[in-house]
């Protein structure tokens, strides 16, 4: 494919005596990401499932737009302007509308790797082969223990571009896997490449938000594993749920996982067990009368940690407990 992007020369020169650095390509790569205006289409494997997506991307004056859309069928588009997302689900004739941090979702497909959670993961550069555009840097994000994943990523080395991503559970098992089959790096893009193809009237538009004046956290996870921290915490309206929805958010700096809790109905059976949708799984238990379901791109046993240690706010912290380090 034809380059649509140029690389100063002065960068081609410091190329090679960064080469070997594996977090440089990290953050380069999460510069290239959020800073560069793209478009291309792109392959997600998982559970034996294939999905074909097409992403454009635009940054102008420090504004972010970014369209996703799936293309095996269904219709399902993603629009985001900033901080508010819409995501168009045509065959539920549903639109919801969110406040989402104004961060590519394709980023959350791939590891945005800071210093907070160099404990929890060794990065190394594993060398260099051709990919899509060219040459890439091969970077590998491991876990240091069993209660997170890992990454092997190419990196282009011209843009910065991921053009390719494997996500590996403990036993080193390719879990998933992401390749571009198409990808243009161009600041071109019109504002018409931002309007979903789709009837936007024939659609019922629900807003999730988090509900203002909320901010003690109400819950509390008495056991996380290493390097978890509580990130967020809110009320947050959902569709299907009578009542706000208690949201928490907990993370190592690069895995996260969302806990949500709500006061089980009367007269309905309580829902424990676990589930799995392509590379996230899902554990949903009962704690103090409330319904919990923890969802993350993790482990399932993280997810059990994680939802079986939750107490409300108010109720005394039991004695300390240090959880076992799950090592590989």
């Amino acid at each position: 494919m034809r380059r649509t992007f140029a690389l100063p020369a002065l960068a081609l020169l410091a190329l090679p005596a960064a080469a070997n650095d594996g977090q440089l390509w990290l953050g380069r790569m999460a510069d290239a990401l959020s800073g560069r205006s793209y478009a291309g289409e792109f392959v997600c494997e998982s559970a034996g499932r294939s999905e074909k997506l097409r992403i454009t991307h635009r940054v102008r004056d420090g504004s972010v737009s970014e369209r996703l859309v799936s293309l095996s069928g269904g219709g399902r588009e993603l629009v985001r302007n900033d901080d508010e997302v819409v995501v168009y689900l045509p065959d539920q004739k549903l639109a919801i509308i969110e406040r989402r941090s104004a961060r590519s979702d394709l980023m959350g497909a791939l590891p945005t790797f800071n210093a907070g959670a160099s404990p929890w993961y060794e990065v190394s550069y594993a060398g260099r082969e051709t990919a899509l555009l060219g040459p890439a840097a091969v970077v590998v994000v491991r876990p240091r223990d069993g209660y997170r994943f890992g990454y092997r990523l190419w990196i282009d080395e011209a843009s910065h571009m991921p053009v390719r991503s494997e996500l590996s559970d403990a036993a080193g098992r390719v879990i998933e896997r992401l390749r571009f089959t198409q990808l243009a790096v161009t600041g071109d893009i019109p504002d018409a490449a931002f309007e979903p193809a789709l009837d936007r009237t024939r659609l019922r538009w629900v807003r999730q938000a988090p509900q203002a004046g909320d901010e003690a956290p109400g819950w509390r996870a008495a056991q996380v594993p290493p390097g978890f921290r509580l990130s967020m915490s809110g009320l947050q309206a959902m569709a299907g749920a009578s009542a706000p929805v208690r949201h928490l958010v907990y993370s190592d700096g690069l895995a996260s996982v969302s806990v949500f809790i709500q006061p089980s109905a009367p007269g309905k059976a309580p829902v424990v067990g676990s589930g799995r949708a392509g590379v996230a799984s899902a554990y949903t238990t009962v704690v103090h009368g409330h319904q919990v379901t923890v969802v993350g791109e993790v482990p399932p046993d993280t997810l059990r940690f994680i939802a079986t240690g939750l107490r409300p706010a108010a109720e005394p912290p039991p004695a300390a407990t240090v959880p076992a380090e799950r090592r590989n």
